[in-house]
């Protein structure tokens, strides 16, 4: 599924999109499932590390596919996921409608261009219940493993 969501997003975005912002919108994924159906969409045991959510499978996932599906590029000091020659488009990979809608909503509100854009999706991310149980108990170079279903919990809270 992982590597569905990547080219999701990415083709979504025609391949406007940094490779921060494609972790942050994974995560995103996983933590709206999480919250409203209990279970991820990946199967990654997400981490607090350097700043934000991560884990060391989406790095794999995009080596895999670069110069394929996707393209990596580097420039200044960003690096972006391009479309790749092998890119397809969403239809292809046949993801139901009701994921694809929930995927859609989070490129909708999230994706972009620009600093202020950047840094709206980076303020959200850290706000989340995952992030804010551990970024001010740890240090950004300990990786922590995040707890998406804390999103759900806090959900429930707030509807009590």
């Amino acid at each position: 599924m992982l590597d569905k969501l990547i080219k999701f997003f990415v083709y979504a975005t025609r391949g406007y999109i940094t490779k921060i912002q494609l972790t942050k919108l994974l995560y995103l994924a996983d933590l709206y499932y999480v919250k409203w159906t209990g279970k991820q969409l990946t199967e990654l045991d997400w981490y607090y590390y350097k700043f934000g959510p991560w884990h060391e499978d989406i790095d794999a996932a995009l080596d895999k596919m670069n110069g394929k599906e996707i393209s990596i590029e580097a420039e200044y000091n960003t690096t972006f996921i391009k479309l790749g020659v092998e890119a397809e488009n969403i239809d292809a990979l046949e993801l139901p409608v009701s994921l694809k809608l929930v995927l859609d909503n989070i490129r909708r509100e999230w994706a972009g261009s620009g600093q202020d854009k950047i840094n709206q999706l980076l303020n959200y991310v850290y706000s989340t219940a995952p992030m804010l149980e551990v970024k001010s108990k740890y240090r950004p170079e300990e990786k922590v493993r995040l707890n998406l279903q804390a999103e759900q919990d806090r959900l429930i809270h707030e509807l009590d």
